[in-house]
């Protein structure tokens, strides 16, 4: 099989990545993607244990809430989305 160079498509190459944003995403206000989680985390003789709930057969090191966001460029439709976890004190 031949190929022809005239039904070869190569990838157009934009000057900016948000043509009407002027190279910059212009984005909206964050959109809850999923319910903020709490985290326990307790160290096992075998490692880290991750769970959803409190052990009291395990050593306790930290409570984590983690977020999911996700935002929309108003201009092209863009999405990103941001997973956000910090600790309880």
């Amino acid at each position: 099989m031949i190929i022809s160079d005239d039904k070869v498509r190569w990838p157009s190459i934009k000057k900016y990545p948000c043509k009407k944003g002027k190279g910059e995403h212009e984005y909206l206000e964050p959109i809850l993607k999923y319910k903020p989680e709490i985290r326990y985390v307790y160290r096992t003789k075998t490692g880290i244990l991750f769970s959803g709930k409190i052990e009291k057969d395990y050593r306790y090191l930290r409570t984590e809430v983690s977020v999911v966001l996700e935002t929309t460029c108003k201009n092209c439709g863009h999405k990103c989305v941001s997973y956000l976890t910090d600790n309880i004190k």
